[in-house]
């Protein structure tokens, strides 16, 4: 890439504030657009200094942040190269990345929410009969368990992520895993015995029974219920927390 392509592809300096996160969204908004491809060496430390007015040390902290979520990968002797990924790999750099950037939890759910539903959706038109079992054995180890708050969380992500497989689709089921990691793990303060039982005892059943009826519509419905379920007794929490702050 010669200085005049270089220049051009990375055309703003980060606005004043927070400098190293402009810095750092600077450089992954070109790699995310596909400016700088997978396989491909970016700008050194010193262009990419002079392209967006700031210290060479804030451009080696925001390719260090890159390399260690996996994004960029540094060469000794060479430079820095976007790593061939896939979509996978960004989905799961984006939601880490938009949870440490404070984003609220009822968002992160919105998210869960639109993967989990289409999974249903999919579950419903493709389960086999075999598949369909097991989502129940799932569902059934959840209700038998959902005073056990300890574990409860594990069995229900067994539940939600056997739906996904149902669904036959990869990215969904690739999708199941960063939801594990950052999902659930973001409604961990959360959780309590309503929660609990709100799924094991009411949700999780209409969704298996609209599975079961192969009503796509309807499994894509009950599912999304489900998650707005949580997402509303998650905002009232929220709310609690915050008037007794206030007080």
């Amino acid at each position: 890439m010669d200085m005049e392509n270089q220049t051009n592809a990375v055309d703003s300096k980060p606005e004043k504030g927070n400098i190293s996160q402009a810095t750092f969204d600077s450089i992954l908004n070109k790699i995310m657009n596909g400016t700088w491809k997978p396989g491909e060496k970016i700008p050194s430390e010193n262009e990419l200094k002079e392209m967006l007015g700031v210290s060479r040390h804030t451009v080696r902290s925001a390719i260090t942040n890159l390399n260690m979520l996996g994004i960029l990968e540094t060469r000794r002797g060479s430079g820095n190269y976007v790593k061939a990924t896939g979509v996978a790999l960004y989905i799961d750099f984006l939601l880490p990345y938009l949870i440490t950037s404070n984003i609220a939890v009822t968002k992160i759910l919105e998210f869960r929410e639109s993967i989990e539903a289409t999974a249903s959706r999919y579950a419903a038109m493709r389960a086999t009969p075999e598949e369909l079992e097991g989502i129940k054995e799932k569902m059934m180890i959840c209700q038998r368990n959902s005073h056990n708050l300890e574990k409860y969380s594990e069995y229900d992500f067994a539940f939600h992520l056997a739906i996904a497989e149902a669904s036959k689709s990869d990215l969904l089921i690739q999708s199941m895993y960063i939801i594990k990691k950052y999902c659930f793990a973001a409604i961990a303060d959360y959780f309590d015995l309503e929660i609990a039982l709100d799924g094991s005892d009411l949700h999780h059943t209409r969704i298996y029974n609209a599975l079961c009826s192969r009503d796509s519509e309807l499994a894509c419905d009950a599912m999304g219920k489900h998650i707005r379920s949580i997402n509303h007794m998650v905002e009232q929490r929220e709310r609690s927390t915050k008037t007794c702050l206030d007080e």
